[in-house]
């Protein structure tokens, strides 16, 4: 009775008071409600402008690839074998040989290359070094599909890849069933055409540079053809009618996004213009995965300013705690919190705190997603000391604030890489990649200081302090590294070879420590897989040499040309045996010597056969970029040997032809009677006993080019011998080989080498002195 009467002496002030709180209540909530939907919008668009960048970034790193590739177009145009070829008004098998081996030297310049083509119209040849990636036939029949470079001497377009009948390895079997082709054509008045094509390789672009994220990232022509998709499969498929490409297309702008539905389905697709092709770069990802944590996020600022009005009602409620009972109404009002689900409070107070404590669980979730962001930036920060030389802007302060776990007391960097890792798919090796830096660090525990971070292609990097003790600090460093080595080969069936540097005291030194780890990862090349390899180690197993013995070169030709599978096999053994005892880099470097003698004896042997033939050796590059074994170099050498013998058996096919003889035999003539000014179709053809019209054929098809054609490829070899000295004048030089009036011996020299006769007799003298 006397608390009724109480309250209602004040009910004026009662109501003013809870008018006042329900005007802070609203006041508040509409704050908070407005500012959380400005904080929702603004955070969307934040999400949606880092999209767009990484597809700047993307579509950059596409730019770059395009460059290198212009620049390996401009090395293979100023070659001059390569010049000489495309120029060349006539078949020469030893300078077409040299292109090949020039185009196959500069191939190895960037792993991205499939293949290379280079095409001649006027001699209808060409060169292809690696899989042509297209039907090559067609090609030369001036199918209307490869006409591509009509108005511009450059074009980049999707070649669909020709079935092969090459027995599949791990080096021919691409997933991708298109590839990227970037064709220069140059062409002239008359319609002679000089033609490079080079087709990049879709597996590593799609690996390196669209594998690495979750969202669907594809290029797509205005076409709307797809040219390279995250998932493999989905190249070459058109989807022009999509509402995504159809809304990009329709952009006036170079980037930007778009919301797509279909449906219950909606995704955020972004896009950026490619400057070089002028490609769509589009991303696409579900809408549901990016508006969900936005949401949370939301509901959490909205669950933290709800909490922060409740706090300030218990305040007005204790401030009027002598008109009214305050802990009370407070619980009243908490009752209906959002986190007061299924409570089982004893009492009031009880009550109060649980709600607050629930609150803090939440700020302590939102504190927990910034740590996260912490560990990122640090990785970055980690990843860019190992790769520039940036010691001068970095600072304790900077250290400490990502709270690093290291210090430069016997500092060691060490690199560990997966074994077999190129012969990888995609998804497994982003999957081994994750569990592996888990594995590392799960194994390592406290035991050391040390900073984990993941790098590409299956590598982890680790900065590792020694054991405190001095005397056994390495060698109790190696014993834990062996044990995690040997327990990721139990737990992930895969191998990890472990590469060390020497230790730094410097962050100026991270860079060359970490060339100096991988350096050392690459000596299992030559002491095999599943190691621990570190400088004391290397130079106590290995020497410094290159030079192999002449024996080994003498019993790989000998085997060549004998045509002894086994001697070579046995050849290759004992190469392999001794370069188990040179260090990576002077083992490769011998290595590629001892492939240049056998292809190099090969071909002799094939062109001694028949000059129509010859080997195609590409993707040399492959045995420095992704051969990681002794084993496999040895494999790919025997390979070709195997393609050596089945092409020796085809000229011994085209031997036993009826018709082989006889040609051979006007060959000879043609070799012996070069000089003689009447040499003629008809005349060889009456030396065979044939008619001029069935000899022209018959000698086209056992040589590949006509008689005509012949006699002039040796008329000119002839001369361009006597030339070398100044015995002979030209003109006598002229009738030497054949020809009676010496301007056409020199419109045909020129046309055939490139300069006049006089211009070549000063180039060979300068060259000789």
């Amino acid at each position: 009775m006397f608390q009724w009467l109480r309250l209602k002496n004040n009910s004026l002030f009662v109501r003013t008071l809870l008018s006042f709180t329900i005007l802070v209540m609203i006041v508040i909530v509409t704050i908070t409600l407005i500012f959380s939907n400005l904080y929702s919008t603004t955070l969307y668009n934040q999400i949606s402008r880092e999209q767009v960048k990484g597809l700047e970034m993307l579509s950059e790193n596409i730019d770059n690839l395009f460059k290198e590739m212009d620049q390996i177009y401009l090395n293979l145009e100023i070659n001059i074998d390569i010049e000489l070829f495309l120029s060349s008004r006539s078949h020469d098998a030893l300078g077409t040989n040299k292109a090949r081996l020039q185009i196959s030297n500069i191939r190895q310049i960037n792993p991205y290359i499939q293949s290379i083509f280079v095409y001649n119209s006027v001699l209808d040849e060409f060169i292809v070094e690696g899989e042509p990636g297209f039907d090559v036939d067609s090609y030369l029949k001036r199918d209307a599909s490869f006409q591509k470079s009509v108005n511009d001497s450059r074009t980049i377009y999707l070649t669909r890849l020709k079935e092969s009948e090459v027995t599949p390895s791990f080096l021919t079997d691409k997933k991708a069933k298109y590839i990227i082709s970037m064709e220069y054509t140059n062409r002239s008045v008359n319609g002679e055409q000089q033609t490079v094509i080079i087709n990049l390789n879709d597996d590593l672009l799609v690996r390196d540079y669209l594998s690495k994220t979750g969202d669907l990232l594809m290029l797509v022509d205005v076409d709307g053809n797809t040219i390279a998709h995250s998932n493999i499969d989905e190249i070459g498929q058109n989807i022009k009618d999509t509402p995504s490409f159809q809304a990009a297309r329709n952009s006036i702008a170079e980037s930007g996004d778009v919301i797509n539905k279909q449906g219950n389905d909606r995704t955020l697709t972004t896009f950026v213009i490619n400057r070089t092709t002028g490609w769509y770069v589009l991303g696409s990802t579900p809408y549901q995965s990016l508006i969900q944590p936005i949401q949370d996020k939301r509901n959490e600022l909205l669950g933290v300013c709800l909490s922060i009005l409740l706090l300030c009602l218990a305040l007005i409620f204790l401030i009027s705690k002598k008109l009214y009972n305050p802990v009370q109404r407070l619980t009243e009002l908490f009752k209906g919190s959002q986190f007061n689900v299924g409570s089982t409070a004893s009492s009031d107070i009880s009550l109060i705190s649980q709600v607050y404590t629930e609150t803090l669980q939440h700020m302590q979730s939102l504190e927990n997603k910034n740590r996260d962001s912490q560990q990122l930036m640090k990785n970055n920060f980690l990843r860019r000391k190992l790769t520039t030389d940036e010691s001068e802007g970095v600072t304790s302060q900077s250290t400490d604030d990502f709270k690093l776990r290291i210090d430069f007391d016997r500092l060691l960097l060490c690199s560990i890489k997966i074994d077999g890792y190129s012969q990888l798919d995609g998804q497994s090796a982003m999957v081994l990649e994750s569990v592996l830096l888990q594995s590392v660090t799960e194994l390592l525990n406290d035991e050391f200081r040390y900073e984990a971070l993941q790098m590409p292609k299956g590598e982890i990097v680790l900065l590792i302090n020694e054991s405190e003790s001095v005397e056994d600090g390495f060698p109790h460093l190696l014993a834990k590294l062996a044990s995690v080595k040997d327990s990721i080969a139990v737990t992930l069936d895969i191998t990890v070879t472990i590469g060390i540097s020497s230790p730094i005291d410097a962050w100026g030194d991270c860079p060359n420590a970490y060339l100096q780890a991988q350096e050392m990862t690459k000596q299992r090349f030559v002491l095999g897989l599943n190691r621990i390899i570190y400088p004391q180690y290397v130079e106590e197993m290995l020497a410094h040499s290159f030079d192999l013995p002449t024996e080994i070169e003498q019993s790989l030709t000998a085997a060549i040309k004998r045509n002894d599978r086994e001697r070579f096999v046995e050849g290759l053994e004992n190469m392999a045996a001794l370069l188990r005892g040179y260090v990576h880099a002077d083992a490769m470097q011998a290595l590629f010597h001892v492939l240049l003698v056998c292809i190099t004896q090969m071909n002799q042997m094939l062109n001694d056969e028949n000059k129509k033939l010859g080997m195609r050796f590409g993707e040399l590059n492959l045995i420095f970029t992704e051969m990681e074994t002794l084993g496999q170099a040895k494999h790919w050498l025997l390979t070709q040997f195997d393609e050596y013998r089945k092409s020796l058996e085809n000229i011994q096919h085209l031997k036993e032809n009826k018709f082989y003889r006889k040609i051979e035999e006007t060959i000879q003539y043609i070799q012996n009677n070069y000089s003689d000014s009447n040499l003629s179709v008809e005349m060889l053809a009456e030396v065979a006993g044939y008619t001029p019209n069935y000899f022209s054929k018959l000698f086209k098809e056992m040589t590949g080019i006509n008689s005509g054609e012949y006699i002039r490829k040796v008329r000119i070899g002839k001369a361009k011998e006597l030339l070398k000295n100044d015995e002979h004048k030209v003109s006598d030089v002229a009738e030497i080989c054949g020809y009676v009036n010496s301007s056409h011996f020199y419109s045909a020299f020129k046309k055939v080498v490139g300069m006049t006769p006089s211009a070549y007799r000063e180039f060979a003298l300068a060259e000789k002195e």
